[in-house]
């Protein structure tokens, strides 16, 4: 099992693709792990390697009590980059992702040759009860009486029944209640409007048609926060490389091929 021993604790990554293409760093969101890009992968493979990390308390990463930081999160993938002696990719995140690679964005702009920040807005809209709410009942109760609600919030009808929700549903089952109540405390501070400035990578921003957490609109709002940035929209709901993994899939490949002359299709 692909495991990196950092100062911070274990962190289980996904490195696949030929060595010296470009690499493709994919970043999940809260709730979920490596297992949500499962559909894409193989689409950018000819073109990039691509890096899957399992975020802090998700997947097969380490869990620690307490609430995380999206610093936490940032020195992660920013130590995983270096033990894997990587200095230069294309980031990509979802919701949770979203925030750290546009943080990761920040913190090292020479490592980040592209950003795509997908379902992610300048603030989370949060849960009922909020997100210190949402951290306290997955502490007392478990994960499993949130998962019908988040695929019913999360995918647009048409795709609830794909084996793709399936896994996701499992996976958000599976997912550690400490991990997920610590990342909820990271959604509840994190904030683009005080990121996304200090990004100077060009940004594609993908937002579904269909999502009610993050809609169109809200993704065009992030457009002002960047110094270099486009909108694009998927018709699907919160999850596009579940929904639509060909769509999503070219938008990342036309946006990363700008800027490596590779994988523009």
């Amino acid at each position: 099992m692909p495991l990196m021993k950092l100062t911070t604790g274990r962190i289980y990554f996904r490195l696949e693709g030929e060595p010296g293409l470009p690499v493709l760093a994919l970043l999940h969101p809260i709730g979920a792990d490596h297992s949500l890009w499962d559909q894409v992968v193989p689409l950018l493979l000819p073109t990039h390697q691509v890096l899957r990390p399992d975020l802090r308390g998700h997947g097969g990463s380490d869990t620690e009590p307490g609430d995380r930081s999206l610093d936490q999160f940032v020195g992660d993938v920013i130590d995983l980059c270096g033990a894997l002696g990587i200095s230069s990719l294309h980031l990509c995140g979802i919701s949770l992702g979203g925030f750290v690679a546009a943080s990761v964005a920040k913190r090292r702009p020479e490592l980040v040759r592209s950003l795509t920040l997908c379902s992610t807005a300048v603030k989370l809209l949060p849960p009922p009860g909020g997100w210190d709410g949402r951290a306290a009942a997955v502490r007392a109760q478990g994960m499993a009486f949130l998962a019908d609600g988040m695929v019913q919030r999360m995918v647009s009808p048409g795709h609830r029944q794909e084996a793709a929700v399936g896994t996701l549903r499992t996976v958000f089952v599976r997912t550690d209640p400490e991990g997920y109540a610590g990342a909820c405390a990271v959604l509840g501070e994190a904030d683009l409007s005080q990121i996304a400035p200090g990004v100077a990578a060009a940004t594609l921003i993908v937002t579904g048609e269909q999502d009610a957490l993050v809609p169109a609109d809200a993704g065009k709002a992030l457009l002002s926060h960047l110094a270099q940035a486009e909108h694009v929209s998927l018709p699907c709901g919160h999850f596009p490389p579940i929904e639509v993994p060909a769509a999503f899939a070219r938008e990342l490949l036309r946006w990363t091929g700008q800027r490596t002359g590779v994988g523009d299709c």
